[in-house]
C-alpha cells in the first residue's frame, strides 16, 4: 500500500513538472530579444527623466546591447532601454522608447555628429526594416541636435515630406539619454511610415553611430534589434488563460497529494487499531 501511494505521489508531481516546463517554455520563446509592452502615462520627450512623476517607472524595461556584428556578439555597448506604450494624448495612442548610456568619448569633438535612430519593419515583413527615426546631433557639446524621419528604399534614406513623431536627446557629463515617441494606430500616417497598431508584432532596430554629413547607412556602427508586440488598451482586467491552467493544475495536483497523505494516514490509523484488537 505505502509503495502504491509513493509511485502515485512521485507520478503526480512529474507531471507537474512537465507541465510546468512546457508552460515556460512556451512563454520564454523569442529570437530576436522580445517584449511584451504595457500602458502607462505618456512621458515628456525632453530628454530627461522627471523623477518627480515617476514619468517612465511603468515602462517595460529591455536588457540589451549594441554590437558591430549581430551573429558575432562581443564587445557590445550596454544600453538602458525602457519602452511604454501611452493612453491617447491627446487623441493619438503612442509608442515611447527611453534610451540611455554612457560614453566616454562624448566630451570630443569626433562624436558631434553622434546619433541615435530607431528603425521600423512592417509586421507582416520582419526585418525589413523601412521606416527610421532619428536624434541628430550636429554639435553634441553644446546639444545641438534635431530629429529625423526617413522612409527607406533599398537601404537608401529619404526624407519624409511630413515628420511623424518626436525626439530628442540630453547629454549631461558622460551619461546621454534619448527619448522618442511615435504614434500608434495613426490613421493619417500614409505610406512614408510603418503604421503601428494593436495586437500585431514589430521589429525595432536601435542604431548608433555617427555622421556629421547625415550619411545612413553608412554611418551606423553598432544595432541589435528587439520584437515588440503592441497589446490592445488595458478594458478591466485581462486573463492569463495559461497563468489560469497553471493555476488549476496546481491546485489538483497538491489537493490529491494531500487527499492522498489524508488516506494513508487514516489506514495507519486502523492499521493500528487492527493490530491493538488483535492482541488484546
Amino acid at each position: 500500500m505505502k509503495k502504491n501511494i509513493t509511485r502515485i505521489i512521485t507520478l503526480i508531481l512529474i507531471i507537474q513538472v512537465l507541465l510546468s516546463s512546457a508552460y515556460l517554455i512556451i512563454n520564454s520563446n523569442g529570437i530576436p530579444i522580445e517584449a511584451e509592452v504595457g500602458f502607462g502615462t505618456a512621458p515628456v520627450i525632453d530628454g530627461v527623466i522627471d523623477v518627480t512623476t515617476n514619468e517612465w517607472n511603468s515602462a517595460e524595461k529591455v536588457n540589451i546591447s549594441l554590437f558591430q556584428d549581430l551573429d558575432n556578439q562581443s564587445d557590445g555597448l550596454l544600453i538602458d532601454l525602457r519602452v511604454l506604450q501611452a493612453e491617447p494624448s491627446p487623441n493619438i495612442y503612442s509608442l515611447n522608447f527611453l534610451i540611455r548610456f554612457d560614453l566616454d568619448d562624448h566630451s570630443s569633438s569626433e562624436y558631434d555628429g553622434e546619433f541615435i535612430g530607431i528603425l521600423i519593419s512592417d509586421w507582416d515583413d520582419s526585418l525589413n526594416f523601412t521606416d527610421a527615426k532619428i536624434v541628430q546631433f550636429s554639435n553634441i557639446s553644446e546639444n545641438t541636435l534635431e530629429y529625423l524621419d526617413y522612409y527607406i528604399d533599398d537601404t537608401v534614406y529619404y526624407e519624409d515630406i511630413i515628420s511623424d513623431g518626436e525626439g530628442t536627446a540630453n547629454l549631461e557629463n558622460n551619461e546621454i539619454i534619448y527619448e522618442f515617441s511615435m504614434p500608434v494606430e495613426n490613421v493619417e500616417g500614409g505610406i512614408e511610415d510603418v503604421e503601428l497598431d494593436h495586437d500585431l508584432t514589430f521589429d525595432f532596430k536601435i542604431v548608433f553611430g555617427n555622421a556629421t554629413d547625415y550619411d545612413y547607412p553608412n554611418g551606423i556602427l553598432i544595432s541589435n534589434i528587439v520584437s515588440i508586440k503592441l497589446e490592445f488598451p488595458p478594458r478591466g482586467s485581462e486573463i492569463d488563460i495559461g497563468e489560469i491552467l497553471m493555476l488549476i493544475s496546481t491546485i489538483i495536483v497538491f489537493s490529491t497529494i494531500g487527499a492522498l497523505y489524508v488516506f494513508y494516514i487514516y489506514r495507519i490509523t486502523q492499521l493500528k487499531k487492527e493490530i491493538e484488537r488483535i492482541r488484546s
